[in-house]
């Protein structure tokens, strides 16, 4: 019996987790996986040490005031790694938390692949230095981070990125419209708040105000994706305050949705690649806790927000960040691209560019299975 700690402290970690953990269980039966995690790995049979919304917090300030809770966890997570021997550890993602954690895991002489590479293009590029020293092997996602691992002389893997492989778009367009009561001449505009509670409190308040104000000016629905890790009520309580009606869908009709409407008002975050993969103009905001952004924002080396900029390297969707996260900036946003064919054009024109540069040949849960059970001799 081979024995893996897996943390995925977040939502989309917790997708990649799944992908990965499917492949051992595929190919060889005595392997337990126990760890940080939520409901989806639970039914995974997967020990669950952790749910993965205790970790549910974004900004800096929100870090700071949960350190002791923090160094509690992660006690608890080591002492639980050295008791059941563990042969490995995979720490996807959550980099502030699983650094530290793949420190004291060395010391204690348990091998520790990362996937997700911490962004160190972005910030705190001097994170390569403690990835050298305590990361056994690391898989990246993104094209242009193999020079940077290549040049720190790190070993590392180029997985391609796991949201690729996991789209699912089973229903047709129209169909799934019509399911839904609408006519053809509707615009669908979709909601996206966030995966964890303190975002959706922050943005959808906003996002609210916005729709309200483009029903007014259009024939439209407007829908709210849930995020698995969201409580339903945290946004039924939201939702009281709406003038218009908002339809709640859950997240495994996500990519159907998405494919559905005409537009979407996004956070900035993994959504923003599966948004941009299947094909739907968006625009992306983003708020935190004031002071955290002004401790932050000096930190950081690069000026765009949404992933898809970033790989852009320019601005392909708008972003309305932090005060300029305001409803009447939304709705200018939204409008300017239904009313733009040209520019809704364009931007599509570079989603499918991105996604052309992004696709890989092999699963990247493969590839990380694949390197996990060499090292192991599994």
């Amino acid at each position: 019996m081979k024995n893996i700690l897996i943390l995925a402290a977040e939502n989309s970690a917790e997708s990649y987790g799944i992908q990965i953990i499917d492949q051992f269980k595929k190919n060889h039966k005595n392997i337990h996986f126990f760890g940080v995690g939520g409901d989806r790995f639970k039914r995974k049979g997967v020990e669950i040490l952790y749910h993965n919304h205790e970790f549910a917090i974004v900004g800096i300030i929100e870090v700071l005031s949960s350190i002791f809770k923090f160094r509690k966890y992660m006690r608890f997570l080591l002492n639980q790694a050295i008791e059941k021997r563990a042969d490995a550890a995979l720490l996807i993602d959550f980099p502030d938390f699983n650094l530290r954690l793949a420190k004291k895991l060395k010391k204690a002489g348990i091998p520790v692949y990362y996937y997700i590479a911490p962004t160190v293009w972005a910030w705190r590029y001097s994170r390569v230095k403690l990835i050298r020293k305590v990361v056994k092997h690391l898989f990246v996602i993104f094209p242009f981070e193999r020079e940077i691992y290549e040049k720190e002389k790190i070993p590392f893997s180029y997985t391609g990125h796991p949201l690729l492989s996991m789209i699912r778009v089973d229903k047709d367009k129209s169909e799934f419209r019509k399911k839904m009561g609408l006519h053809k001449d509707k615009i669908l505009i979709s909601m996206l708040p966030g995966s964890r509670p303190s975002e959706v409190k922050f943005m959808l308040p906003e996002m609210l105000k916005a729709a309200d104000q483009l029903h007014e000016g259009y024939n439209s629905k407007t829908t709210l994706l849930k995020a698995h890790t969201i409580d339903r009520k945290i946004i039924t309580d939201i939702l009281q305050g709406a003038e218009s009606h908002i339809e709640i869908i859950d997240q495994d009709q996500g990519h159907n949705l998405i494919n559905a409407s005409d537009i979407i008002i996004t956070t900035c975050g993994t959504a923003n690649l599966e948004i941009a993969m299947i094909g739907v103009p968006f625009v992306a905001c983003y708020r935190v806790n004031r002071l955290s952004y002004h401790l932050g924002i000096h930190l950081v080396k690069i000026r765009l927000y949404s992933i898809i900029n970033i790989l852009a390297r320019e601005k392909v969707v708008p972003e309305l960040i932090q005060k300029e996260f305001r409803s009447e900036n939304i709705y200018r946003e939204v409008t300017n691209i239904l009313q733009n064919k040209k520019l809704k054009e364009q931007m599509l024109s570079k989603f499918n560019h991105i996604k052309a540069h992004l696709k890989q040949d092999t699963k990247p849960a493969e590839i990380v299975y694949k390197k996990i059970k060499h090292d192991l001799s599994i």
